[in-house]
């Protein structure tokens, strides 16, 4: 299940990006835009693209939230850091730009309206106000922090203590570098548990995940290199599985028999 709730994850991102989107246009636009009829009508379609900005924010949350607990993401510092920010400028731009936008609606109506107790020269400095900038500011950096984190997984100064391998030497010893493992192909003992030496050859956060299927069987800890960890891998049954970096998936990953 868990590359549903992944998807589940993204498709309320897509969701959120395409209905924020409009209102980010709305903001440049209005900088340069002088018609009240054309404003009160930008205004319009950012109120109306909220219709899909809040279903599409409660599906990534609920998509992120399964993934954590399916992807076993929970023990590591940069899932909590990403909810943490995600919140933070959700509520810095609420904060920031609903007396902006409140503002230009209401001097803007009152224009449509006939009003004539705002000039050109304050509606004009009133529509490009630095305010709409720093409101755009906070969602690209945010946005670019998060998906920082979504990517390269750093600890953050928390991450579960890898298993305790068992004594002796590890049955299966593995080399990572920037994006590729050293062999795609291990083999292990059945039927007991054995130890898997990691090395990170470069300062790219990797790990190690066995899966069966959708099934994810043992999770490492992520760590930077150079750096060896030897994880502790509970009893497998014999057969064949698949080993991956859950930071890169699809360039770092192999086949695992088990025998």
């Amino acid at each position: 299940m868990h590359r549903w709730w992944v998807y589940l994850h993204l498709a309320g991102v897509f969701g959120f990006l395409i209905s924020h989107g409009v209102s980010v246009a709305v903001t440049f636009r209005l900088r340069s835009e002088r018609n009240p009829a054309k404003v009160q009508a930008l205004l319009g379609l950012s109120s109306a693209s909220l219709a899909g900005f809040y279903p599409s924010l409660a599906l990534l949350l609920l998509g992120g939230v399964l993934a954590g607990f399916s992807g076993r993401w929970w023990g590591y510092g940069w899932i909590w850091w990403s909810i943490g920010l995600l919140l933070l400028v959700t509520v810095a731009m609420y904060a920031v730009a609903r007396p902006h936008f409140a503002r230009i609606r209401f001097i803007t109506d009152a224009m449509v309206g006939g009003s004539q107790a705002v000039g050109e020269q304050e509606y004009g400095e009133a529509l490009s106000a630095p305010r709409g900038m720093v409101i755009a500011g906070i969602g690209f950096v945010g946005l670019a922090l998060i998906l920082y984190l979504m990517l390269f997984k750093p600890s953050l100064g928390m991450a579960p203590e890898p298993a305790a391998a068992p004594p002796g030497p590890p049955a299966v010893t593995l080399a990572a570098t920037e994006t590729t493992f050293s062999s795609t192909s291990l083999v292990a003992p059945a039927g007991r548990e054995f130890g898997l030496a990691l090395q990170n050859r470069s300062p790219v956060p990797h790990n190690l995940s066995i899966r069966s299927g959708n099934e994810v069987l043992f999770t490492g800890v992520t760590f930077t290199g150079p750096r060896t960890v030897t994880y502790g891998v509970r009893s497998l049954a014999a057969g064949e599985y698949v080993f991956v970096c859950d930071l890169h998936p699809e360039q770092m990953t192999g086949s695992l028999v088990v025998q």
